[in-house]
């Protein structure tokens, strides 16, 4: 378009619609020069390169949750699979530290890290982007925008050949797909949004994720609703942009086929350390000092620990007095950052409140080996999290012989705690009053049925093991790396 007829018709556009009109065509093309630049930069970077590269986008891969498990379990299954590639990870954590990965990843993972499996680090300084505190309002939106900022700085910085994304950003799938030109693939632990929250917000249930003031207000009701709508649209198409698909649980696997409206989608049951839990030798519960109650997990709101608090003062509160005084509450688990820290500082305050000092054991970022060695003197595996998408923990509490009470949804009631060889192997529970029926349950159990529980958990957890899950994830990608070539 010619300078002559482009200045008139800008002018007309400003008298018409004023000012807004140029900020949002100078915004336009601002993306879009980026969006061009980035593109082809990044399309520049695969034809100069002489090996291709999976890049793993995992902003906190130096963490200890079960999330972090399955990266390094897919980083070794791909690297042993298919070793022609680089594996690169797209993070923010601290890059002196990560050179130390492999030390790490053995230490809290007892995963094995082969030396000949290349493996490289892509720094993200604006991981910051990403932190649901940054957004006290309109979180998820917030969140996925934000990733979209640091998915920017992930491609400027390393266009991979194959992209996976294994921490739930769906919405860097269209970067690295249509900028990028890169094949995808999703390991989805939990979708942002679900169909479950629709409902918490419709019935107006108070929860981490829908504040008090909202709840009680018909209004901001109806509002969460629309926007939960939309961001639902929003993350469909994002999900469209994904060319593998695979999700950790049957429940997971509903919501995104629902949401994504993707019917390929196939379920890998995440890589639980099953091995050395089955190889935590089982001590009579009479032998033992205390009756310890184990829960593991990360100390991120959704886990609920405060619900074990308040299950852990009302079983004292009705328990005999044989059983209360060896009664201990251990919490294992990692801590992310500083809002992990201060939930845990929170949780201390409460154990004081409720008086329950004598009977709660924290245990932050323990190694391995003291993780064993608490299952190896516990008899319970306590799990509060409401719709945990799978349940590592609940797996491994199974594994390691504790008699499990996991909350009934999610994961945990649709494939893990189900029945095995037509008997029980663990208990459900969502109240507090629940929760105490189970661990009076327990208590009551003859030695014989104990055993025979434990072992009917341990023989179930078979189907979640390292081995199926090195066998199923690299499978799945096949396509991808090795895709065949038309005759």
């Amino acid at each position: 378009m010619s300078a002559k007829l482009f200045k008139p018709i800008m002018k007309y556009a400003a008298k018409t619609f004023g000012i807004g009109f140029f900020v949002a065509v100078v915004t336009v093309l601002i993306l879009a020069g980026l969006a061009f630049w980035i593109s082809k930069k990044a399309r520049r970077q695969k034809k100069n390169r002489d090996r291709k590269i999976v890049g793993l986008f995992h902003p906190y891969c130096l963490g200890g949750g079960g999330g972090e498990r399955v990266l390094w379990a897919a980083v070794n299954s791909l690297g042993r699979r298919y070793p022609e590639y680089k594996y690169v990870i797209y993070t923010g954590d601290d890059p002196q530290k990560c050179l130390s990965f492999r030390t790490h990843v053995l230490d809290r993972f007892n995963i094995e890290i082969a030396d000949d499996i290349t493996v490289e680090f892509v720094h993200l300084s604006l991981r910051p982007f990403l932190e649901a505190h940054r957004y006290p309002v309109l979180t998820m939106m917030g969140q996925s925008l934000g990733s979209i900022v640091v998915g920017l700085e992930a491609l400027r910085k390393l266009c991979p050949d194959v992209f996976i994304d294994t921490t739930g950003h769906a919405f860097t799938f269209p970067l690295f797909r249509i900028l990028g030109g890169c094949r995808t693939a999703a390991y989805v632990h939990y979708p942002t949004i679900s169909t479950d929250m629709l409902s918490r917000v419709r019935d107006r249930t108070c929860a981490h994720n829908n504040a008090g003031f909202v709840s009680r207000s018909r209004v901001l009701s109806s509002l969460k609703i629309y926007y939960y709508k939309l961001f639902a649209c929003l993350y469909g198409l994002a999900g469209h942009c994904c060319d593998v698909t695979m999700v950790n649980s049957s429940w997971t696997f509903n919501h995104i086929k629902q949401i994504w409206k993707c019917p390929t989608a196939e379920i890998v049951y995440p890589p639980c350390n099953v091995t050395n839990f089955l190889a935590v030798p089982l001590q009579p519960d009479a032998a033992k000092r205390e009756m310890s109650i184990v829960s593991i997990g990360q100390f991120r709101p959704e886990k609920d620990h405060t619900l074990q608090l308040r299950v852990l003062a009302e079983f004292l509160r009705v328990c005999p007095d044989t059983v209360r005084e060896r009664v201990k509450l251990h919490f294992v688990g990692s801590c992310r950052n500083a809002g992990d820290e201060a939930r845990v500082v929170a949780l201390r305050r409460t154990v004081e409140e409720l008086q329950l000092s004598q009977h709660v054991v924290f245990h932050l970022n323990a190694p391995f080996s003291e993780l064993l060695k608490v299952c190896e003197d516990g008899t319970i595996g306590i799990h509060s999290m409401w719709n945990e998408h799978f349940g590592i923990g609940v797996v491994e509490c199974m594994a390691a012989g504790l008699i499990t009470v996991a909350h009934d949804s999610g994961g945990p009631k649709a494939d893990i705690v189900v029945d095995w060889k037509a008997g029980r192997t663990g208990y459900l529970g969502s109240t507090p009053e629940t929760y105490v029926k189970a661990l009076l349950d327990i208590v009551n159990l003859t030695d014989a049925d104990r055993s025979a529980l434990r072992k009917r958990a341990r023989d179930s957890v078979c189907r979640f093991t390292d081995e199926v899950f090195d066998r199923e994830f690299g499978a799945a990608l096949e396509p991808l790396l090795r895709p065949r070539r038309r005759a």
